[in-house]
């Protein structure tokens, strides 16, 4: 009975990323700055990926900037996928009618070049990561200044 309830919720699991990862864009604005700091969009780890109930599908940032504008004195409506979560999230957003910008910096990337980000989950006293200030549950690495860790086996070799 236990063995066709698995089965049941197993398949139940499978149905759902797969129908996401259908209609899903490899790509979207990765957040380079933010400088509105009353907005809770997180640089490098935040990809805009949706904005006013539309998939982002076209690189142009100008569209982008077009769709922001066209929402002065009301709000913008962004689809957020975090590369440290792996997870989507809404945020609406005010856009001033002075000066109808969102004071975020963008650039079209693949989601993929977040693949590869370590959680920090532990630091062993007096060890290099301690040395270098690494913080527990609080960091996350995402590469080093000779390039990006790809796997397992290039954080090993930090």
């Amino acid at each position: 009975m236990f063995g066709a309830l698995n089965r049941f919720i197993s398949r139940l699991d499978s149905e759902s990323p797969s129908q996401s990862s259908r209609n899903a864009s490899p790509y979207g604005f990765q957040v380079l700055r933010n400088k509105n700091l009353d907005i809770s969009i997180e640089p490098w780890y935040d990809f805009i990926i949706g904005i006013n109930g539309r998939q982002v599908d076209n690189p142009d940032p100008n569209l982008f900037a077009t769709e922001v504008r066209n929402c002065a004195g009301s709000q913008v409506s962004l689809v957020l996928w975090n590369a440290k979560g792996q997870r989507t999230r809404t945020l609406a957003l005010p856009v001033p009618t002075p000066s109808p910008t969102l004071g975020i910096t963008l650039q079209w990337s693949p989601l993929s070049v977040s693949e590869d980000v370590w959680h920090v989950l532990d630091v062993i006293p007096n060890s290099p990561a301690d040395q270098a200030g690494l913080l527990p549950y609080g960091d996350y690495i995402v590469g080093t200044p000779e390039g990006n860790v790809h796997g397992e086996s290039g954080l090993g070799e930090l």
